[in-house]
């Protein structure tokens, strides 16, 4: 009996000075903002952390640049954001999706230049559905005044990433009727699936 009692007090010692040792993070890296965690663990979540601000940094970037170009009819800028399931045209090439996309003349190319375009509401994640693949919903917005008046276009996109880089694998235009759903890009991007 005087054993187990010993084992359990020698254990319970051990776990306390083991725990009031690590407890202690004065002088540690990582105690003031900016600086890097003192933990390998805790140094591996703040890369990653980064690594996803940067990540979705970059995938709304492609959005916003995917929005310019299709307003403008930028087929090469387009095509080019686009993975090649999604491609417009016949045969879902390169040079096919270009072709489909014709220049604008230059009243509306010049509209479509003073317009703006923003992402719109929190990405969202959408499930895989008819040819689409699984990726994120985001909804672009282009605010233009072509009469003087502001009006706005909407569009959800279905991005996805191809061999590490963010490409456009689906868009829909958002109807005014989807602007109350929670997720409007959600919503669009499922609508004919």
């Amino acid at each position: 009996m005087n054993r187990r009692i010993a084992a359990v007090t020698a254990a319970a010692t051990a776990v306390l000075v083991v725990a009031g040792c690590s407890s202690s993070s004065k002088g540690k890296e990582g105690d003031k903002p900016g600086e890097k965690p003192g933990s390998a663990a805790e140094r591996q979540a703040q890369e990653y952390r980064e690594a996803a601000k940067k990540d979705r940094a970059k995938m709304l970037e492609v959005a916003v640049a995917y929005g310019k170009a299709t307003a403008l009819h930028d087929g090469e800028a387009s095509c080019r954001l686009m993975t090649d399931e999604g491609r417009p045209g016949k045969d879902s090439s390169f040079e096919s999706c270009v072709k489909f996309l014709k220049p604008l003349d230059a009243d509306v190319r010049a509209r479509a230049e003073a317009a703006s375009f923003s992402v719109t509401g929190e990405p969202v994640a959408v499930p895989a559905a008819g040819d689409h693949p699984a990726g994120t919903g985001v909804m672009v917005t282009e605010e233009s005044k072509p009469d003087g008046h502001t009006s706005y276009h909407r569009t959800a996109l279905r991005m996805v990433k191809v061999k590490g880089t963010w490409l456009v694998d689906q868009d829909e235009d958002v109807y005014d009727s989807e602007m109350k759903n929670s997720s409007p890009a959600f919503s669009a991007l499922m609508r004919s699936h």
